[in-house]
């Protein structure tokens, strides 16, 4: 009867991983345009089966992030229980218009019951080597290991070598920030004249675009018609939820070079 709360849309590994666990994921959707988490929502559906619940920030798919207030109003919600928090902060780096990235790891109550998940993938630019790490307090991290041991054998020798030589240099991940927001405002200037509407995006290499004035498609439609017939690629967004969910969104990356970018971003904007 094991619940774990997860806040939609959210990234597509985290339902199988809570089945296959045998837990029961508890859906709660993010409100509006900027996607919040509606935190009296949470608490009314908190209960004795609640074991864990999972954040996300920066946010994949939607660039949103939490504040210090969300994770204050969290970590009094569970305060006195047993529950444990999964905390996603693999975009650590990868935060806009100088903002904090609010990490668990800063709320003494929290740190005490989370395990915070982050990614050298994300960080420094080696996705396709998929490491990363996590983080838990003594007594968590005992558990973690037990299943660990059995997931991943090792991480290959050479990129363990290059992350212990890209570690030493700090500003190849502090001056990330200021790498992807120039890439992101390239990408929402390029298309600041079409007929998409821009949503706001705070963090990720990600950029929401709403078509609603543009056609009556399913995402999933318009995004294979963009992709077909435009050489365009984005990713609807109902793909990240759980339930039948119709959005008018499609997510594209801009972590790519500058020509890349305004090369799509000129097709887009001719639509």
């Amino acid at each position: 009867d094991d619940e774990v709360i997860v806040f939609t849309p959210a990234y597509d590994c985290y339902k199988p991983a809570i089945e296959l666990a045998g837990g029961e994921p508890i859906f709660i959707k993010l409100k509006g345009e900027e996607f919040k988490i509606d935190w009296d929502e949470v608490r009314k559906i908190i209960n004795r089966r609640t074991r864990m619940i999972i954040i996300n920030t920066p946010h994949n798919p939607t660039g949103s992030v939490l504040s210090a207030d969300d994770l204050i109003t969290l970590e009094r919600l569970v305060d006195g229980t047993d529950i444990i928090i999964l905390s996603d902060e693999v975009y650590e780096h990868i935060i806009f218009d100088g903002l904090r990235h609010e990490s668990a790891a800063r709320y003494p109550k929290l740190v005490e019951r989370s395990f915070i998940v982050s990614s050298f993938g994300k960080t420094y630019h080696t996705t396709g080597w998929k490491i990363g790490y996590c983080l838990a307090p003594k007594a968590l991290m005992q558990e973690f290991r037990k299943v660990h041991q059995y997931l991943v054998f090792s991480v290959f020798t050479p990129a363990q070598y290059a992350y212990a030589e890209f570690l030493k240099n700090r500003d190849a991940y502090l001056e990330l920030p200021a790498f992807y927001q120039a890439k992101r405002d390239l990408f929402r200037s390029a298309v600041e004249t079409s007929k998409f509407k821009l949503l706001p995006t705070k963090g990720t290499y990600f950029q929401l675009l709403d078509y609603t004035e543009m056609s009556d498609k399913l995402d999933v439609d318009y995004a294979n018609y963009l992709t077909i017939d435009h050489k365009v690629a984005g990713i609807p967004t109902s793909v990240f939820y759980y339930r039948d969910v119709k959005t008018k969104h499609l997510r594209f990356c801009f972590a790519k070079d500058d020509e890349t970018i305004k090369k799509a971003c000129d097709i887009l904007s001719s639509l």
